[in-house]
């Protein structure tokens, strides 16, 4: 009997906790989303104060040490896989994979957990990234006065 009624729980919980780890990928993207947008945020303020904002291709000094540390695009981070966009911005560690979007480089760039893709760090070739159908895109501004823009991908989270 005890065998039976745990055979019963084991069916309903199971797959509830399957569904659980893909609302956990869910939000931890969306947290990463939320760091990147706030970090974005911070180089737009440096970008102000260093009157680089209004320029479609700038660079903006971050710690104060006289070295420009990243590189804008209307004051915010571009979106590339280099040392230089938002992935420095952010600093992005060995928890996530990322590469930048085909096309001119800094336009936007996919993130995802490195458990997902099989490996971590920047790469040119986003195949693996979006074969795991969940990741992140952040999309620089287009023109002066935009904001940069985060889009989620979740359905094989």
């Amino acid at each position: 009997m005890v065998i039976v009624i745990l055979g019963i729980l084991a069916a309903f919980a199971a797959p509830r906790f399957s569904d659980l780890s893909s609302e956990a990928n869910e939000a931890v993207l969306e947290g990463l989303g939320s760091a990147m947008l706030g970090g974005a945020r911070l180089v737009y303020a440096k970008a102000v104060i260093q009157n680089v904002q209004a320029e479609a291709n700038a660079t903006v000094d971050l710690d104060g040490d006289g070295t420009d540390d990243t590189r804008t695009v209307f004051g915010y981070p571009r979106g590339d896989r280099f040392a230089d966009g938002i992935a420095n911005a952010v600093e992005l560690g060995n928890d996530w994979a990322y590469g930048h979007v085909g096309g001119a480089v800094g336009t936007a760039l996919h993130v995802t957990r490195s458990a997902l893709a099989g490996f971590s760090g920047p790469t040119n070739n986003n195949i693996n990234i979006t074969k795991t159908n969940c990741y992140l895109t952040y999309t620089p501004p287009t023109t002066f006065g935009l904001s940069p823009v985060i889009t989620y991908r979740t359905t094989g989270c």
